[in-house]
């Protein structure tokens, strides 16, 4: 007697949260190709979608572990907008045609293969391990990484693609554009006459 309303309203429940579930994330179907691809293509996720920061963009797991790792590493000790900040600048240089257009590309970039501490995200190539010790921190890290990539969170860094800690005074920081002090670090941006003698 009460099975048809039970399952109407059940139905209509369900129906209701798809509807918001896809109006707040984005979440689309995609085709099993543009999943994880094994190797990027040439114009990689970043440019064939036009914008970094759709948050339609899909992004297999090795991606979001770079930028997990890379949050970790840079600014785990820092408050959740310097968290953000790394992202930013992170993602800033994958849309950047200047970088690489995956962000294990760009997370993993060195200016020499043969020595220590030349790479643009110093834990990459400092000779130490990349494991992860602090679990809280991880699992934040790994979190912030994802909801980034969604597009809940935004960069804070006004489209910096460069920073560095406070407590120095790198060669490089008085051709630039300071765009944010945020936590222990400061980022900057290329003013409109830089060269392309930086990259």
């Amino acid at each position: 007697m009460y099975a048809r309303p039970f399952w109407g309203r059940l139905l209509f429940i369900c129906l209701i949260s798809a509807t918001l579930f896809i109006a707040v994330t984005g979440f689309k179907p995609v085709k099993d190709e543009m999943i994880a691809p094994a190797k990027p293509t040439e114009k990689g996720f970043a440019r064939e979608l036009d914008s970094i920061m759709s948050h339609n963009l899909v992004v297999d797991t090795d991606e979001t572990r770079c930028l997990a790792l890379n949050i970790y590493w840079e600014a785990r000790s820092e408050s959740l907008d310097g968290q953000l900040a790394v992202a930013g600048v992170t993602m800033n240089r994958v849309a950047d045609k200047k970088f690489p257009d995956t962000i294990c590309g760009v997370v993993q970039q060195s200016k020499s293969t043969q020595q220590l501490h030349r790479c643009q995200f110093s834990w990459w190539c400092d000779g130490k391990k990349d494991d992860p010790r602090e679990l809280q921190a991880w699992r934040n890290a790994q979190q912030l990484a994802r909801l980034y990539l969604a597009g809940i969170y935004q960069d804070p860094t006004h489209n910096a693609k460069w920073y560095h800690a406070d407590y120095v005074t790198p060669f490089w920081a008085e051709r630039m554009e300071k765009t944010a002090s945020i936590g222990h670090h400061i980022f900057y941006r290329e003013q409109e006459t830089q060269t392309a003698s930086l990259y």
